[in-house]
């Protein structure tokens, strides 16, 4: 399909100019870091059985996270997060978190949306991912649940003692509301490098792309907030961990029997109060605060071919059936985000 017969989301203006000047660890500094990893140039996967390990991970549904880098001196920009495959299916399979997670950071890139770069990965033999770190030098990342606590009708329940008991991670926040990150983010800056909008509409930004590929997983834990060390100024930090989007843990029998349409309508933004939100519904009402409609514009404007090459991966990573899903779950959602801003507007 040609670009220009996409269709476009109604009720909305021209796209927003918007500039995004490359930052200090932009797509350069990336390739420059990558230029001495042994990566497999048919596959497009890096060996990381090498690097130097750097720290292990704690927290998380990951049981096996570790921080390694190229060097053991490297700076702190230049650390990766490595995150093996988790298990399915009862455990009895392995999830797709891997493709997930790149794919996403594929889509990001796509949407101008500042988002942790992710790259196939392989240790010692297993399957894995490797997200960078999104801190730069000179900042201190700390995640939202170090500063909801200031906004009023916010808290947050004590984890349960062991795994299993009390409430579900997704149940802990009381009050975390768009209202609360509105709040939040009311004196912070955009992600560095990002002009022209404030922290709130990128965090929208950020709502729409979880909304395109169904990532239920947005608790205060999974975004964050940079604070320079000269001086103590606040910035949203890149958004990151997308590792349960696009069904990443159903098996490709539960793919093949399921519909796409229902399972895009399933998509609920877990944490967020009140309960219940579909995804698509508190993205537009994000959009709709923040004015930053260049988000949906950007989402209408994708290219079917170009979305479905964010969809290669390496042999025996994804099967076409796996594929097939992720891209109807995409343009499935794509569909949902514009016909309600129709209604809308």
């Amino acid at each position: 399909m040609p670009r220009s017969s996409h269709p476009r989301c109604k009720g909305f203006g021209a796209v927003r100019q918007v500039g995004h000047a490359l930052n200090h660890w932009g797509q350069d500094h990336i390739r420059q870091i990558l230029s001495g990893v042994n990566e497999r140039s048919s596959t497009g996967e890096v060996d990381v059985t090498g690097w130097a390990f750097i720290r292990d991970e704690p927290g998380g549904r990951d049981a096996y996270k570790r921080w390694v880098a190229l060097r053991a001196d490297a700076s702190r920009d230049e650390h990766w997060l490595w995150k093996a495959r988790q298990r399915t299916a009862g455990g009895s399979e392995r999830a797709l978190t891997d493709c997930a997670e790149v794919v996403v950071s594929r889509l990001a890139a796509m949407l101008r949306i500042p988002a942790a770069d992710c790259r196939f990965a392989v240790r010692d033999g297993e399957l894995g991912v490797i997200s960078r770190n999104v801190s730069p030098p000179g900042f201190s990342l700390n995640v939202a649940t170090t500063y909801l606590p200031e906004v009023p009708g916010y808290s947050r329940r004590p984890p349960a003692p062991k795994p299993g008991e009390g409430l579900g991670r997704m149940r802990l926040d009381e009050g975390y509301t768009l209202d609360a990150v509105e709040q939040v983010l009311a004196d912070v800056a955009p992600p560095p490098g990002t002009a022209g909008q404030n922290a709130f509409a990128s965090f929208a930004g950020y709502l729409v792309l979880d909304a395109l590929v169904a990532n239920t997983d947005r608790h205060p834990g999974n975004w964050a907030i940079l604070e320079r060390d000269r001086d103590g100024r606040r910035f949203l930090a890149p958004t990151y961990d997308h590792g349960s989007a696009l069904g990443a843990g159903l098996t490709d029998e539960k793919r093949r029997s399921r519909s796409v349409a229902a399972f895009a309508r399933r998509g609920i933004a877990n944490s967020f109060a009140p309960p219940g939100q579909a995804l698509v519904d508190l993205a537009c009402e994000a959009v709709r605060r923040s004015g930053a409609t260049v988000w949906l514009d950007r989402v209408a404007a994708l290219d079917n071919d170009a979305v479905r090459e964010k969809l290669v991966a390496p042999s025996g990573r994804l099967s076409d059936v796996a594929s097939k899903f992720m891209f109807e779950v995409i343009m499935e959602n794509r569909r949902r985000l514009c016909h309600v801003n129709s209604v809308e507007g």
